[in-house]
């Protein structure tokens, strides 16, 4: 087996849709790897210390849990062992390395880029998932 457990990085943008579909294809070829999907929600200090920003965070949970639904219902299609995780965190790049230490995956596929037009400025969380990376990344086109 090439791959064990494959982490995808998942914020339903097309490209995070394709990554999806890739790392289903390739853990189809042994029934045995399992796909971690997670997708990061950041929220700005700000918005939890302020009351009125509240239903904003609701909000923003509430459409995020949407579209892993989403990617939970992709999934069903795979005989393969899969699991969901909505994560939060201030730096996508890093929860998405620490849960894939954390759970032992040895394949990342993600999209180059996500929904976010702010990340060009910033640096993208896939560029810095593949510098930081120390196990094999899959950019999407």
């Amino acid at each position: 087996m090439l791959y064990s457990k494959i982490l995808v990085a998942y914020d339903h943008s097309d490209l995070a849709r394709r990554s999806l579909e890739k790392a289903m294809e390739i853990a189809q070829t042994d029934p045995a790897i399992e796909v971690h999907v997670v997708h990061v929600v950041v929220v700005p200090e700000i918005a939890r210390s302020a009351l009125e920003f509240s239903a904003l965070v609701d909000t923003i949970f509430q459409e995020a849990k949407d579209f892993m639904a989403k990617a939970e219902a992709s999934l069903s299609r795979l005989p393969n062992p899969s699991q969901t995780y909505l994560l939060e965190g201030k730096s996508p790049a890093q929860v998405i390395l620490q849960h894939a230490q954390k759970h032992n995956c040895d394949l990342i596929v993600l999209g180059s880029r996500g929904l976010s037009g702010i990340k060009e400025f910033l640096g993208s969380v896939s560029h810095k998932i593949v510098q930081q990376a120390k196990i094999t990344v899959l950019i999407i086109k």
